[in-house]
Order: C-alpha cells, then structure tokens, then sequence
C-alpha cells in the first residue's frame, strides 16, 4: 500500500476531528435548529448570499452545498425556491443532524445528503449542477486549493455558477487573546505553514478538549482566484464587509481602523 500524502493525511485527520466536534455543536444550536425548520421557510443565509443567489436564480434549479456541515445553510437555499439538492461532507455525524433537519422540514427526496472526500468526489456527480455554494470556513481547511477548486467545478454544468461565503484570509493574521483582551496581530499574509491544533472544534461554547489533531491553511485572495481561474471560473461579483461572520477574532469589528472581515464572490463556469 503507497505512503499516505500530506493532503489526504491531513484530510483524514480533519474527518475525524469534525466528527468529534458535531455532538458539541448539536448540544448549542441542534434544538432550536429543529423548531425553526419545523415552522418553515427559515433561512440563515446571510444577506450578501441571498444577493448573489438571486442575481442568478435558484427557483427549480439543482444545487450542490460543498462542506455542508449539517445542512441549515442547504435547508435555506432549498426554502428560497431551488429544486434537487445535494448536500456533501465527509463528517458523518454532521450529516446526520442534517438528514434529521431535511426530515422535519418535509423536504422528503428534493433534498439529500452524501459523505465524500471532496479531493474524491463521486464520478456521478460531475456535471450536474446549476449552482455550487460554499458557506463561511471552508477554504481554510483546504490543504489543497488547485485540486479543490478544480472538484468544485466539475460538479457544475456550463454556464452555472458558485456563490461562495468566505472569512477574509487577512482575519487569519490574528489570533485571539486567551485572556479576553482584544485579538492580537500575529502571523504574516503570507504564511504557508499548516496551523496544527488538538484543543476541539467548538466554535459555539468555546469549549476546549482533547481532539484529534485538526489542520487548518492561510490562502491569499489571489491564490484564491488563481485557483478559481485554473478550474475554468470567472469572476462575476466580489464584496468585502467589515462586520464578524465567523465568530473568530470577533472584535476586530469594533476597530475603527478595522480589517476585512469576510468575503463574498460569484464565480461562473465557463
């Protein structure tokens, strides 16, 4: 059996700390995921996602959610309108608070949910859908930007488009202070080095735990939009905001002399 890659070592590694983390994040949000859904129409996406999503139009179009976690922000989409839905993530736990939430808001078949390592998607899946979107904290997973944007992209059909939530990459410059004080400007735009951590992934309760090791990568905005380009995208929409999405380092937007703090774009396949 050949060596394990980097990549894929650091890919299985994340699975398992996902994993891991998806109990802990049910016990913060799960509950009240399931009463909102069970009323119906309820979308978490933010403003500047809905923007984007109806700039192309979702209604009866099939769409794919890449790292989908457990499926509200796919959940959403679908209550705006859109048709076949797939959700893919390789953390099975996640999955399946995401199977319980597409059952309680009666989507029955039009939504699904598939585990896949994104660096090997399925053949079948390549070439059927009209939309791809990416939520908030996936990129910095990515040991592999080339070969990630390149999989997204054979998910879409000609002329269909990704709409893509991101935390700025300059916020990765910063780490938060263990004491409470305000977030401290530490790493360089440029770091290329994997972040390894083994304190837990709860990112609601702030929990520390001893997990898995979990890696996570710094990528510029042009690499982002080198790999964007070598994957056959175009750029049709960028926006900058300055207020926290992603509750890391979250009073940098109090500063007046205040960062990019996330970043939105629309890609379209050529």
């Amino acid at each position: 059996m050949p060596a394990m890659s980097d990549r894929d070592r650091y890919v299985a590694s994340n699975k398992q700390a996902w994993n891991e983390a998806a109990p802990r994040h049910a016990v913060h949000n799960q509950q009240k995921l399931r009463e909102q859904f069970a009323q119906g129409g309820h979308n978490y996406l933010a403003d500047e996602v809905v923007a984007m999503l109806e700039q192309v139009g979702v209604t009866d179009k099939s769409v794919v959610q890449v790292a989908c976690n457990n499926g509200k922000d796919l959940l959403s989409l679908k209550a705006m309108g859109a048709g076949q839905c797939l959700g893919i993530d390789q953390a099975e736990a996640f999955l399946d608070q995401a199977r319980e939430l597409a059952d309680i808001a009666g989507y029955g078949s039009e939504v699904s949910f598939r585990a896949a390592d994104v660096y090997a998607l399925p053949a079948d899946l390549k070439g059927r859908f009209d939309i791809a979107m990416t939520t908030i904290g996936v990129l910095g997973w990515m040991p592999d930007l080339d070969g990630f944007f390149a999989a997204v992209s054979d998910l879409i059909v000609p002329g269909g488009h990704w709409v893509m939530e991101e935390t700025h990459p300059i916020v990765f410059m910063y780490e938060p202070d263990d004491n409470g004080g305000p977030s401290r400007l530490v790493h360089s735009y440029f770091h290329t080095e994997p972040f390894e951590e083994t304190t837990g992934l709860d990112y609601f309760g702030y929990e520390k735990y001893a997990s898995s090791p979990h890696y996570s990568f710094t990528h510029t905005v042009s690499e982002v939009v080198n790999a964007a380009l070598k994957a056959g995208l175009e750029l049709r929409h960028m926006h900058e905001v300055g207020h926290d999405i992603s509750n890391f380092c979250s009073d940098l937007e109090t500063l007046e002399a205040r960062p990019p703090l996330g970043l939105y774009t629309l890609w379209r396949k050529t």
